[in-house]
């Protein structure tokens, strides 16, 4: 997720840099064991499945869009309907806009641009579709399907469709330097124990909360432009105006790519997994190659091999400071420069670990955000306890403790809408969740900690969790974790 600098969080971690500042810590070179078996992706077959022809216009910043769902009636009961989350039409209003009122400059510094997708046409087997538009931000596409079809069935939906980019510096949308087309095509709703879940895109934390799914995207775009995405480029034509991409992505629950004519990229590898760099200030490069290559060793060896063959550290205009998608991580442009390149490091260990716990292991970011959003800040200070010692990681740990006890923060199992703005959800989710995993960790041992952590990430890996799954297999092995979380104080 977002790493929010609001005001509080600022001060978390100028902390935290005083911290760092003062114990001198110094990059030292380190070499993880105990080397584990690559596991192979799996299971494609009983996935829905996207195939998108778009074309990306920079004069007017619109995609046009051709699209075929093959939609598999995963749940446990007979459809005759389907929903979509279409998340570019919360950003047609500006009272509606993903943003806090404090927030909007920020993401509109050049005053408030709308963004949106225009639906076409809902067809199957070349006849229309009823469809409706509905939800709180008109973000949500319901297709009735004429039909039902039962557990284990699929059907096929075609959709053609206009996606117009705000001028906004969020996760979607443009800016100055790059190009962010994320959360941007009609993409399955979940249905779980609760049902369709048909949440809207909201202000407070990730909204998102989708099947692992594959993935055939072509895209034609100016030639200028050099292209960050999920999945790995199979095809390449250009005749020196445009540039047309095909990209394959398979067992991964989103897509995203981002565009710009101003990238240098730096590649480097661990194992086999390309790691790829898009910096727009090229003198942070060598540094941001580090942490990526850092991050990614780190995590696979504490918690399980990452799947995938490629990762990529993107530089983007974006205010938030961080974002996770499959694949990619967005950073803001901001963060590269000498004076924030204990912030630049921070946010890149922490969205590369979304790539275990969020997109690897996903979960309702809405009604459970700690179990993603918890887990992954603590990872963060793993990976800093793991480069730098376990004296950094409790330095980090302490400050967090201080910020939980002097800022009265609250129940870290609230869903996302029920915090009162970005800094409860944020203190209370990232900051009070990442003491409690140490408080965890603490309380049952190093050895039973990570071992059931990497239980936990090769049992439900590609899958969705929620917090009960979680818990009962703490339960498994005699742990009561939910004991511990509700009596820390």
């Amino acid at each position: 997720m977002v790493i929010n600098f609001d005001k509080k969080r600022r001060r978390l971690f100028v902390i935290i840099l005083a911290f760092l500042v003062i114990i001198g810590c110094s990059i030292r070179t380190f070499r993880l064991t105990n080397q584990r078996e690559t596991f192979s992706i799996k299971d494609t077959k009983n996935k829905n499945e996207y195939t998108i022809d778009a074309i990306y216009d920079d004069e007017t910043n619109r995609i046009l869009c051709n699209q075929s769902l093959v939609y598999k009636n995963n749940t446990n009961i007979t459809l005759d309907k389907i929903y979509l989350h279409i998340y570019p039409n919360a950003f047609c209003d500006k009272k509606l806009v993903p943003f806090e009122e404090s927030e909007m400059s920020r993401a509109y510094p050049n005053g408030f641009n709308e963004g949106y997708i225009d639906i076409k046409n809902v067809l199957s087997k070349k006849n229309k579709l009823k469809y409706e538009i509905i939800g709180d931000k008109n973000d949500i596409l319901e297709i009735k399907l004429g039909k039902s079809i039962k557990q284990g069935e699929s059907v096929k939906i075609d959709l053609k469709y206009n996606v117009k980019l705000p001028n906004c510096l969020g996760r979607f949308g443009y800016g100055e330097n790059t190009i962010n087309v994320t959360n941007w095509f009609p993409i399955a709703c979940v249905y779980d124990d609760e049902g369709w879940n048909l949440k809207s895109y909201e202000a407070v934390g990730d909204p998102f909360y989708s099947d692992t799914s594959n993935f055939k995207v072509t895209l034609l775009a100016p030639a200028s432009y050099k292209l960050a995405t999920t999945g790995n480029v199979t095809e390449q034509k250009t005749d020196n105006e445009k540039i047309q991409y095909v990209i394959d992505a398979k067992m991964v629950r989103d897509f995203a790519f981002i565009l710009s004519d101003k990238f240098t990229v730096s590649k480097d590898s661990y194992k086999n997994i390309a790691i790829n760099t898009y910096n727009l200030n090229e003198e942070m490069s060598k540094e941001v190659v580090d942490v990526a290559k850092s991050s990614m060793e780190i995590f696979s060896e504490l918690f399980g091999d990452y799947p995938y063959n490629t990762f990529s550290v993107v530089a983007s205009d974006f205010y938030i400071g961080g974002m996770e998608y499959p694949m990619l991580v967005m950073i803001d442009e901001t963060l590269y420069n000498k004076e924030n390149k204990f912030l630049l490091e921070y946010v890149i260990a922490h969205e590369t670990a979304h790539q275990w716990w969020y997109s690897v292991i996903g979960n309702d970011e809405v009604n459970e955000p700690w179990l993603d959003e918890a887990l992954t800040e603590y990872s963060t200070i793993l990976y800093f306890e793991n480069k730098y010692g376990k004296e950094t990681g409790d330095k980090l740990i302490k400050t967090m403790d201080v910020q939980t006890k002097n800022f009265k923060t609250t129940d870290i199992f609230k869903a996302t809408t029920e915090y009162k703005d970005s800094a409860d959800y944020s203190l209370s989710v990232y900051t009070k969740g990442a003491v409690i995993f140490n408080e965890i960790r603490n309380q049952v041992g190093d050895d039973l900690f990570f071992e059931t952590l990497k239980e936990y990430y090769n049992k439900y890996k590609f899958e969705n969790v929620n917090g009960p799954q979680f818990i009962e297999l703490w339960k498994s092995k005699g742990i009561d974790i939910e004991k511990i979380i509700k009596e820390y104080k």
